[in-house]
């Protein structure tokens, strides 16, 4: 997941994910940290798969598609 970057929304400088832990096969949350030198705020951010646009060619059949059901949704508004 290196390859997802994220703005500090204090400084707008760059951040990295110093960490993650995964939930759920589809749900991810990762923790953030201002590259800034002089800023370092640190932040939490939800990663979510939510939609199959080309099913699997090797499907897993331990995988139950129960997101909605694990997911603690806090948003109240989708950002566009």
């Amino acid at each position: 997941m290196s390859s997802t970057d994220f703005d500090c929304r204090y400084c707008g400088d760059r951040m990295r994910i110093r960490t993650s832990k995964q939930l759920h096969p589809d749900y991810r949350k990762l923790y953030l940290e201002c590259r800034n030198p002089d800023c370092r705020a640190k932040a939490r951010a939800e990663f979510v798969v939510t939609a199959t646009l080309s099913p699997s060619g090797r499907p897993n059949p331990n995988y139950q598609e129960k997101l909605a059901e694990h997911v603690p949704w806090q948003c109240t508004a989708e950002s566009t």
